[in-house]
């Protein structure tokens, strides 16, 4: 059996549409939203852990975005950082994905709090960015791979090996 050039460029149509859907489909499946798993306030309840994320998101944006990281107020920093560790630790979280980034964010505000880390500083903020996307659908293009909600744990595990190498050299 002989294949014409037309059955050919058919076949090849049809492989590189396949291997795109398969591709466009296993993306959705890693950024999927998991706003849906957010519980709502109840009066008198807890926050909900989107709350949190988006208040987190835009103290960092504000404090160190256009350069506001050359200047950093570390008291302040400090502050937010015990502040951000006493929330995490009273905020309800059913998904894994959340519980290990959050985990990951008290981790890394505690080292804030403890002592002036700008990287620690930095990896918290692009957590939060990450977490917002994810959860929040935050409209930014960019993405850091922080977070094991979303796309954080790609090939090779992405941001968060960094993170957590990072956590683990600090408990030496």
């Amino acid at each position: 059996m002989t294949i014409t050039k037309n059955q050919r460029k058919f076949f090849i149509l049809a492989a590189v549409l396949l291997v795109s859907l398969a591709g466009l489909g296993w993306y959705y499946l890693s950024t999927a939203s998991v706003t849906e798993e957010v519980e709502a306030t109840e009066p008198g309840g807890e926050v909900p852990y989107s709350t949190l994320i988006d208040s987190s998101h835009q103290y960092y944006n504000k404090t160190l975005c256009y350069d506001k990281d050359k200047t950093i107020n570390w008291a302040d920093q400090q502050t937010h950082a015990l502040e951000l560790v006493n929330e995490i630790n009273s905020v309800t979280v059913k998904k894994e994905t959340v519980k290990k980034d959050f985990q990951n964010a008290r981790e890394l505000a505690e080292i804030v709090s403890k002592k002036k880390d700008k990287t620690a500083l930095l990896y918290l903020h692009r957590i939060f960015h990450d977490l917002d996307k994810a959860v929040n659908h935050y409209k930014q293009k960019d993405d850091f791979g922080y977070t094991y909600t979303g796309t954080g744990k790609r090939l090779f595990g992405g941001g968060v090996n960094k993170v957590e190498h990072y956590l683990a050299e600090n408990k030496k």
